[in-house]
């Protein structure tokens, strides 16, 4: 079929965009989602002196928006990692050594993301710093209006958590970057960010490759199957919430924006 003759190329230019904008944001809310259960179970599980959904909040905001900064570059780490992980954990039929193996791929994603950010021209990966920044910020706040909310609503599930709190860190991340960036993208140079980029990438990619391991055989996990276990467990209506909820966010934002905002 002609491009021509796609059913989405017949709609109003406003509702078209509503519908990319939505895609994206959908897809930016399963990435939150996944971090959000992971962080919140790990400060469960390792006991940290500290709420853990303010903390996965503020985790979740700020490594999202560090991913975002950049997604050129999670994309051809993706690529490069994912496959590399994959074979590593299929070669360990009992358990797994996730730190050994993040020791092989932290230094891996930092030097392609330094080399990254040292050649490329793009001028977002200069402003990963910012835009992390940013991320940091709007999770702190957000993550505090979820302790007040507590208080009003008696024990929210996790889908309506993800979805209440991803769409409003999207939001009030979209208003404050610009800010953030005119006063902030300095703070490291363009290698640096690569660098700090390709780290978290490099983290993120072993640790998704990890819980895919440990959904077909929990025992694999070794010492970590409980944080496991309970991840998939919570990890299924995380991600509804955090599809629905950030899907409808950018719709709406679709609808009220004019445009894209170059950063």
């Amino acid at each position: 079929m002609p491009p021509e003759e796609l059913f989405l190329l017949h709609w109003p230019p406003r509702l078209r965009e509503a519908a990319i904008r939505g895609l994206i944001w959908a897809f930016v809310g399963l990435l939150y989602a996944f971090l959000f259960v992971s962080f919140s179970v790990f400060a469960e599980v390792r006991e940290l002196p500290v709420h853990p959904y303010f903390f996965a909040g503020v985790m979740a905001g700020t490594i999202s928006a560090l991913m975002y900064s950049s997604m050129r570059l999670v994309v051809v780490m993706s690529t490069l990692l994912f496959p590399l992980s994959i074979i590593y954990f299929t070669q360990f039929g009992s358990e797994i050594a996730l730190f050994d193996w993040f020791k092989v791929m932290l230094p891996a994603g930092i030097l392609i993301g330094g080399v990254y950010g040292f050649l490329s021209t793009n001028s977002r990966i200069k402003r990963a710093d910012s835009k992390t920044l940013a991320g940091f910020s709007v999770g702190v706040l957000v993550s505090l209006a979820y302790l007040i909310g507590e208080y009003l609503f008696a024990d929210p599930s996790i889908t309506w958590i993800v979805a209440v709190m991803c769409p409003l860190t999207g939001a009030l991340y979209v208003l404050v970057v610009p800010t953030f960036i005119r006063l902030y993208q300095d703070v490291l140079p363009p290698t640096g960010d690569g660098m700090l980029l390709g780290a978290c990438i490099a983290i993120f990619v072993s640790f998704c490759s990890f819980v895919m391991a440990g959904s077909i055989d929990t025992s694999m996990a070794g010492a970590l199957v409980p944080e496991v276990g309970a991840i998939l467990e919570r990890l299924p209506p995380a991600l509804l919430g955090g599809l629905l909820g950030a899907g409808l966010g950018g719709i709406v934002s679709g609808l009220v924006l004019t445009d894209w905002q170059d950063l």
